[in-house]
């Protein structure tokens, strides 16, 4: 009964957030997507400090990541090859200031661990969520939006529940102990079922072969981009990232997995359009 009422509360937690995207969406058009994608990285770089960072006492640094990884962020909305290069200038900044900051404490560990964090950080919720912006201005940019978010979604509540009703065998149970082998195949099957969904009534003019291997690799990868919180959030010792959304925890909680299939997805765009043209 827990697990279900678990299922009920993440499910109108998730329909609360629909709600705000489609009524941004309904006033601002494409506009509004990218503002929403905007808000959800300032608050997940926010609660990234909270993990990355839970044993760093400096302000200083802290605040430098923050400002910085949002600033690549911007900047790789504009052009992604001029974002890795200010990826690789925010991370020459934070290695110089994290030296200059730290080198008379003689904790070079301390040091390593911040420049190694602010490498991770800056992927992770830096340039990961530009793929996802960089969408929204190809091509049929909305139809390709919405199959990101309903490939993920829709292989995470596929998943959730082949879990709780079948699942038996435990896939990586150091990092994430509810997740299970029969979980990950149904979310699997789930983003492919999402997938045809949004070729039949969004994307017929793509081959529909490549539209549901698409899908099957980017909720393959999205499943690790679960993972890959899980593991940053166990070696922290933080159960949620956040709490703004009930039953999910926090914005990083919810995409996650968005981040990892977003640039996925975005290769399989740029794959279509060379082949077409």
């Amino acid at each position: 009964m827990t697990t279900w009422k678990s299922f009920l509360t993440r499910a109108a937690s998730a329909l609360v957030a629909l709600a705000i995207i489609f009524a941004l969406y309904y006033f601002l058009k494409i506009q509004g997507l990218k503002i929403i994608i905007a808000v959800a990285v300032v608050l997940s770089a926010w609660e990234l400090l909270g993990i990355l960072f839970k044993s760093e006492n400096s302000p200083l640094l802290k605040g430098a990541f923050f400002a910085l990884t949002l600033f690549v962020f911007f900047v790789s909305t504009m052009a992604l090859n001029l974002g890795a290069i200010i990826f690789a200038l925010s991370m020459i900044v934070l290695t110089i200031i994290s030296l200059l900051q730290l080198h008379k404490s003689g904790d070079l560990q301390r040091m390593t661990k911040f420049q190694a964090h602010s490498a991770l950080g800056l992927m992770y919720v830096g340039l990961l969520p530009s793929f996802a912006y960089r969408l929204l201005d190809q091509e049929a940019g909305l139809s390709w939006f919405i199959y990101l978010l309903a490939v993920v979604f829709a292989g995470d509540t596929m998943a959730y529940c082949f879990g709780v009703l079948i699942g038996k065998h435990k896939v990586m149970p150091t990092i994430s102990p509810k997740k299970t082998w029969e979980g990950s195949v149904g979310g699997i099957v789930g983003s492919v079922l999402a997938g045809f969904i949004c070729w039949k009534f969004l994307l017929m003019d793509y081959p529909w072969y490549f539209i549901l291997g698409l899908a099957a690799v980017s909720g393959f990868v999205g499943q690790f981009g679960d993972f890959f919180e899980s593991l940053l959030k166990r070696v922290a010792d933080v159960k949620d990232s956040g709490k703004i959304m009930p039953g999910h925890g926090g914005v990083l909680d919810r995409i996650d997995g968005v981040l990892f299939a977003s640039p996925v997805i975005l290769l399989g765009v740029v794959i279509l359009s060379h082949l077409s043209s």
